[in-house]
């Protein structure tokens, strides 16, 4: 029996999957959710097994994915459920694909399936959208420390409930007329959500002998003004496009997102990627033997006739209802570049002898065997404490023991500091801290101050000789 492993079970991709799969005895799924509740949480159904899981804990990320076989990666633009966010989505999907790279090695996943986006092979990743670039790096991030990954990389994939569809509904809803400024005539090769979810069965079956890369896609290549019309006839809705010499990519992402009605993290990612044509590589695709492709019109057709079914759709319906608690706890994550080769314990040793360097005389720092006390004017400001537990000389973990700035409720709070090799570069983490200081007050001082002194440290490791 293979075990299989899916992050993000309550999204698009994810719950069509465990649709896909229900009953299937040779198989046996474990669906992770950040959204599971207490409740939920180890509930099984025919083959499906739901647990609740906070990418973001290393603790956590091991635990779920001991004894798997293939762990399907569904993780993208995702950030902590927290009243305060310091960091890009790139730097925090570095980090939540570092937690279950060194989690599959930890636990001898023989494979990762990751979902990607068609990359273009004719550009540098300097020059990729934002969003390609943060695919293109969870590509390398996820093999760093040996488990073996198969990316399968997809355009536009068209389905009920998928974002893309969402989006091309609202806008033929709501516009009469569509202004296609020339970043429409980009080419895009949609794919059907059921091809995805076939190429995924391939994968099973051919867990041993896979490729490193695969672009899947449909059988037409469209522009993106294609879309819109083709998505407007099948709708029964008479719609226009004129070309406009205005309107950049940047401004698009904002009235996409008003008209729509949709998240901005939905919206911002797709707009962004329009500049690029997505089509297909013919050297690396998949193609699957007697299968019937599906072409956009009848991929929007079925989008819009297809209904919820079966225990799953009920149970994910649900959580996706529920509102994940926003805890008034802060996670702050740079990306930093360093002038020489460095392990993460040395970075570390360097910040807390640098710190108080910075801020000479306002600010002491004293080192104790594992401990790092953070003083200023006669007060203890923080206690830090180092875990040998869960931590190496490549990451290095100071948990929140106590202090003036941090709350007794602080129970995870930690200052982390990764090397990640497949980037060549630093993460530094400060992740579910809790400030004792009133919030409004915390969030013009101590956070500014936080985010000020994290960008002066990497100026620092950037110029030492």
């Amino acid at each position: 029996m293979l075990r299989i492993c899916v992050t993000g079970a309550t999204g698009f991709i994810g719950k069509n999957l465990l649709k896909h799969l229900k009953g299937r005895s040779d198989y046996e799924i474990i669906a992770l959710s950040r959204k599971i509740t207490d409740q939920l949480d180890g509930a099984k159904k025919d083959n499906t097994i739901w647990r609740s899981c906070n990418g973001f804990s290393m603790i956590e990320a091991e635990k779920v994915t001991k004894d798997v076989d293939v762990l399907i990666y569904l993780i993208h633009s995702m950030i902590p459920p927290v009243s305060l966010s310091q960091g890009s989505f790139r730097d925090y999907d570095l980090y939540l694909a570092d937690n279950f790279a060194r989690a599959c090695a930890k636990n001898g996943v023989k494979k990762i399936i990751y979902i990607s986006g068609l990359i273009p092979d004719n550009l540098e990743r300097s020059e990729l959208s934002e969003h390609l670039k943060s695919r293109s790096e969870i590509e390398s991030t996820l093999g760093q420390y040996g488990t073996s990954v198969t990316t399968l990389r997809a355009g536009l994939i068209v389905g009920k409930e998928g974002s893309s569809f969402k989006i091309l509904e609202r806008l033929v809803n709501r516009l009469p007329l569509f202004l296609c400024p020339k970043w429409t005539n980009s080419k895009c090769q949609t794919i059907d959500l059921s091809y995805v979810l076939i190429s995924l069965d391939y994968c099973f079956d051919h867990i041993d002998n896979l490729e490193d890369v695969y672009d899947i896609g449909g059988p037409e290549i469209l522009t993106y003004k294609n879309m819109l019309l083709k998505t407007a006839e099948v709708m029964g809705k008479k719609r226009k496009a004129i070309s406009v010499p205005f309107l950049s990519p940047m401004l698009s992402r904002f009235w996409v997102s008003q008209i729509t009605g949709c998240d901005t993290h939905l919206v911002y990612p797709l707009v962004e990627s329009l500049k690029h044509d997505m089509v297909v590589r013919k050297d690396h695709q998949l193609l699957i033997e007697n299968h019937q492709y599906k072409s956009f019109s009848q991929s929007i057709a079925d989008s819009r006739a297809s209904h919820d079914e079966g225990w799953i759709w009920r149970i994910t319906d649900f959580k996706l209802d529920i509102n994940i608690p926003v805890l008034k706890n802060v996670s702050s994550l740079q990306r930093m570049f360093a002038s020489k080769k460095m392990s993460a314990l040395e970075v570390s040793n360097l910040y807390f002898s640098w710190l108080p360097k910075f801020f000479k005389p306002f600010i002491l720092v004293e080192r104790k065997d594992h401990d790092v006390f953070f003083k200023g004017l006669g007060i203890k400001l923080l206690h830090l404490r180092k875990s040998d537990k869960r931590g190496d000389d490549n990451r290095v973990v100071y948990y929140v023991v106590s202090g003036f700035l941090a709350s007794r409720k602080s129970f995870n709070g930690r200052l982390e500091f990764r090397w990640m090799p497949a980037q060549n570069c630093f993460l530094i983490a400060l992740l579910d801290f809790r400030p004792a200081l009133p919030w409004i007050f915390y969030k013009f001082t101590q956070a500014i101050i936080h985010l000020f002194v994290m960008n002066k440290f990497h100026q620092y490791l950037k110029s030492r000789k």
